[in-house]
């Protein structure tokens, strides 16, 4: 029986499937629709200890989140609109084969997943039964999914005139802004500390490193571009690159840097030195460098924000969880909690200590969200625009980019997320002021402020 209010999606209806990419709690499939030619991407919810699909629903949750906690931060330009589907089950085991292929592969019609191995799936045969020779589900026969529009096309009100390819680059900015954390005496963003403790004795360590989250944040040109340019040479799981769809740039197959203008650009009607100018420029909310800031509207200014609603940083948020009662942070592990407490609940202020703290973190996680989301941005070349475009970026050279921002993976955190989290930053801590004790030419890093 279909659930009341929910579209039962038909995926014999949709054609070009493949996979846009997978994050700890989704696996993301895009496909474009048979008759409108618009491509949609559906969100799957995966188990973090298995990796595999996961029946339970939580795509009420995510999509309740959204609506009452996140968006109220955002302009509506920067947010994906999404809508609840229905799939029905044995439709879905065939989808899930699509992660196990290789990137960028297109199967062109559903029927093709029949001929794949069963094996390949993301939610196995083993979670059906075969009784007389027919298949029973011993799951619900239907589970829910997020849909919406697919970040790596462009809105068909910007034109195509020329033709050029639509480029999108997904960008992780992580946290922007420099926290003081108690008997933490390092000169260290949170981001850094962390990719210092998960790479250390790591050999590409020392490239790696080179991205760090103040300087896409400084709203400085130069100190951005530093930002962008090291993500495209070391993308870690910072940074992915598309051309029309296909992704090109990703840590597990980076290009050469030799290699970028004419992969990005195979006609040279620009370079990928083009291509991080306008990203400086459109991620700040600036047309040119001429008085170049972060601009409070921009999608960079308005993440960060949100993200400034954490007062308290990790080290402290660890400190009053420990503090808290049983029953507060079992509360606090359910990814629902922030949502039943209501925005207005989260940010107003408290009277009392214990409804304080408890205050400073629903905050905390709520900014945990805004710390771990992704900016996908959507760029094309074209020829010329007579009018003046917020969606337009014009370099000093002459060349002219129509663009569009969007926000993604706005997912709920919860206590798990910082139990997990602070022994990996104390940890990282460590061996920063272990290297601090070395001669200062043999330092190997480099501190953020």
């Amino acid at each position: 029986m279909q659930i009341p209010g929910k579209v039962l999606v038909e995926p014999r209806d949709y054609r070009s499937f493949c996979f846009r990419g997978e994050g700890r709690a989704n696996f993301v499939i895009s496909a474009r629709h048979r008759l409108t030619g618009v491509r949609i991407v559906w969100r799957f919810a995966k188990a973090r200890k298995s990796g595999l699909l996961t029946v339970k629903a939580r795509s009420e949750l995510v999509n309740s989140y959204m609506e009452r906690i996140v968006a109220p931060f955002f302009d509506e330009q920067y947010l994906v609109g999404m809508n609840i589907v229905e799939f029905d089950t044995v439709d879905v085991h065939q989808l899930a084969k699509i992660p196990s292929l290789p990137a960028n592969q297109k199967i062109e019609t559903f029927e093709e997943l029949f001929d794949l191995p069963d094996e390949y799936s993301f939610l196995p045969l083993n979670t059906f039964q075969r009784v007389h020779g027919t298949t029973i589900l011993t799951n619900p026969k239907r589970l829910t999914s997020l849909q919406m529009l697919d970040a790596t096309q462009l809105p068909t009100t910007i034109s195509d005139e020329g033709h050029s390819s639509t480029i999108t680059v997904e960008i992780k900015p992580k946290q922007g802004f420099f926290q003081h954390h108690p008997n933490v005496n390092v000169a260290h963003c949170n981001n850094c500390i962390l990719q210092i403790e998960k790479s250390c004795g790591h050999s590409h360590f020392s490239e790696m490193y080179d991205f760090c989250p103040m300087d896409l944040f400084s709203g400085n040109y130069s100190r951005m571009h530093k930002a962008i340019h090291s993500l495209f040479l070391v993308p870690h799981r910072n940074l992915r690159i598309f051309i029309d769809g296909n992704q090109v740039h990703s840590d597990e197959k980076p290009l050469e840097e030799a290699v970028f203008s004419e992969t990005l650009f195979p006609r040279n009607e620009a370079t990928s030195e083009d291509l991080i100018s306008a990203l400086c420029l459109a991620l700040s909310g600036n047309q040119s460098k001429k008085k170049f800031r972060l601009r409070n509207s921009s999608v960079l200014g308005q993440i960060l924000r949100a993200q400034k609603v954490d007062e308290i940083g990790i080290v402290q948020a660890h400190a009053i969880y420990d503090r808290m009662d049983h029953h507060t942070k079992t509360a606090l592990l359910d990814k629902s909690s922030l949502t039943r407490a209501g925005l207005e609940a989260i940010l107003e202020r408290k009277s009392s200590e214990n409804e304080h703290l408890l205050q400073q973190l629903r905050r905390y996680f709520l900014a945990a969200t805004m710390k771990d989301c992704s900016i996908m941005i959507s760029l094309r070349l074209i020829q010329s625009c007579p009018s003046p475009r917020r969606d337009i970026i014009r370099l000093p050279n002459g060349r002219v980019f129509a663009f569009t921002i969007k926000i993604v993976d706005l997912d709920p955190k919860t206590a798990k997320n910082l139990i997990n989290c602070h022994p990996r930053f104390m940890s990282g801590v460590k061996i920063i002021r272990l290297d601090q004790e070395s001669a200062e030419h043999d330092r190997k890093f480099k501190p953020c402020v």
